[in-house]
């Protein structure tokens, strides 16, 4: 865990959301992603650039994770704000940059909120099995805690938050995955998209795909494309991470 605790959440986002309009210009269709141009010709040399993947990436996880200017709870009962900044100890929280009807939110106003939740998350990390893993999880869509609170993030403190997030996830990947600055940009990406969205892309979750990382298997039996579905995402996303394998000429 980061200094910052922001986590991949799998939270259960409403279909619409007060950030609609703001978003707009990054709304990329599913396989919209270069294959060419000067950043991924760069990489594709050996010029491998976390700046620039993390570029290339915040308009397709804002598009993907529906950011939120509210509390909410994730399904794994964390407290959770923005595109799946995860806030759930108070020393993160209190860091955040909250507002209440425009002005700084008081510690006070921090406190009370991070109470309020807190009394939620605690009752529903209580239900785990006798190996400490969560027997139910919450599934209360994110909208639900949208009244909840007043506390609000802006649209500079959402983006701060995500770039924070994925600069942390790219480092992960570079320690998890020694040759990932040669991988191919389209498998980067995919790889960025699924440890943002679960947390991991560890060996114990993921051996079929890491055994084809390692194989250089793009297409063949068991190959990447097969392995880069996940259970609780929507079709559009796993479309999108089949499409960008698709778009692989070489490696």
């Amino acid at each position: 865990m980061q200094s910052l605790n922001l986590n991949a959440s799998s939270a259960l986002y409403p279909q619409q959301n007060s950030f609609s309009s703001y978003f707009q210009p990054y709304q990329l269709a599913q396989n919209s992603l270069p294959n060419s141009g000067s950043d991924v010709d760069n990489m594709s040399m050996g010029n491998f650039s976390p700046e620039v993947l993390k570029e290339r990436m915040l308009p397709v996880i804002k598009d993907k994770e529906k950011p939120l200017d509210y509390i909410y709870i994730d399904t794994t009962w964390n407290k959770t704000t923005g595109a799946g900044a995860n806030v759930d100890d108070w020393d993160t929280f209190n860091q955040i940059n909250w507002m209440v009807n425009g002005r700084p939110a008081t510690e006070a106003e921090k406190r009370a909120a991070f109470d309020y939740f807190d009394s939620i998350t605690s009752k529903g990390k209580q239900n785990v099995d006798e190996k400490g893993n969560l027997i139910k999880k919450n599934n209360n869509k994110a909208d639900a805690y949208r009244n909840k609170s007043q506390l609000r993030i802006s649209f500079n403190e959402i983006d701060r938050l995500l770039r924070n997030h994925l600069a942390q996830d790219i480092k992960y990947l570079q320690k998890e995955f020694p040759d990932f600055a040669s991988y191919p940009p389209e498998l980067q990406n995919v790889l960025l998209d699924i440890k943002f969205n679960t947390g991991n892309v560890s060996q114990e979750n993921w051996p079929k795909l890491r055994k084809a990382i390692a194989e250089k298997n793009l297409f063949g039996k068991d190959g990447i494309i097969y392995n880069v579905h996940r259970k609780d995402v929507g079709e559009d996303r796993n479309y999108w991470a089949e499409q960008q394998i698709r778009n692989i000429k070489s490696w």
